[in-house]
């Protein structure tokens, strides 16, 4: 079965398009903010969650003095780093963080799980002898346990975290980086967020895949000539009729 006219790579996003990542952040955050009006009763989810993304890409993001400690940080301290940093922007002192933490890792890490036809879909690519790729922006250490818990590192020929390369999506040279990893093959993107995976593939002259369901705003790429999804089975169907 001939997926594309010319040997193909596909690449896939990790976080809500593999993985339902988001539901996994708010169910942190909604076990942090619980355990946390046990003493501060004001406190909201929409609070934690301010503070804690602002700690993420304030001080870890790209472009700060953080981000490439990433690719070396081990889970629990990039977790402390970011439970810490909440507190203090919230004016706590004195909590206990680590049993914080521990609250609101289990909350997110009992939350990851796979779409609907994700394995169906990555096991019948690699019947194909396709080969498979993902490119994450994201912690290494944290992007890994997600691999581990749902078994997905298996799938995977490459893959290039931004903070190993230095280089985040939308970025063209990380899709560039991608494709020195495969010379000779056509390169296929699957991402959910319309900026960092559809604008980012097709500006490096990409094909690209849009996962609609992973997306809950408003925006939709800019860029002409992706294709959006539903279902991860839909996939299988527009390449094969190539």
């Amino acid at each position: 079965m001939a997926l594309t006219s010319k040997p193909c790579c596909i690449w896939f996003d990790l976080d809500d398009t593999l993985i339902t990542t988001s539901e996994s952040l708010i169910a942190a955050i909604r076990a942090s903010t619980g355990y946390l009006q046990g003493t501060y009763p004001d406190l909201t989810e929409r609070d934690v969650a301010r503070h804690s993304m602002d700690v993420w890409l304030s001080e870890l993001g790209p472009g700060t003095a953080g981000f490439a400690a990433l690719s070396q940080m081990s889970l629990s301290a990039f977790r402390s780093h970011i439970a810490g940093g909440t507190l203090t922007r919230m004016s706590i002192d004195g909590f206990d963080t680590d049993a914080l933490i521990q609250c609101s890792a289990s909350a997110e890490e009992n939350s990851w799980k796979c779409y609907p036809g994700v394995i169906q879909l990555l096991e019948d690519l690699q019947n194909e002898g396709i080969p498979l790729g993902l490119i994450s922006n994201g912690p290494t250490a944290l992007q890994n346990q997600k691999l581990a818990t749902c078994n997905l590192h298996k799938y995977f020929k490459h893959i290039l975290l931004d903070c190993e390369v230095g280089i985040s999506k939308p970025d063209r040279r990380i899709f560039d980086t991608a494709s020195a990893l495969m010379p000779g093959f056509d390169n296929v993107m699957i991402g959910n967020d319309p900026d960092a995976d559809i604008n980012g593939a097709l500006r490096s002259n990409w094909m690209a895949y849009w996962f609609v369901p992973g997306w809950d705003g408003e925006t939709k790429p800019t860029e002409m000539g992706y294709i959006s999804i539903h279902h991860h089975r839909e996939l299988l169907q527009h390449l094969t009729k190539r």
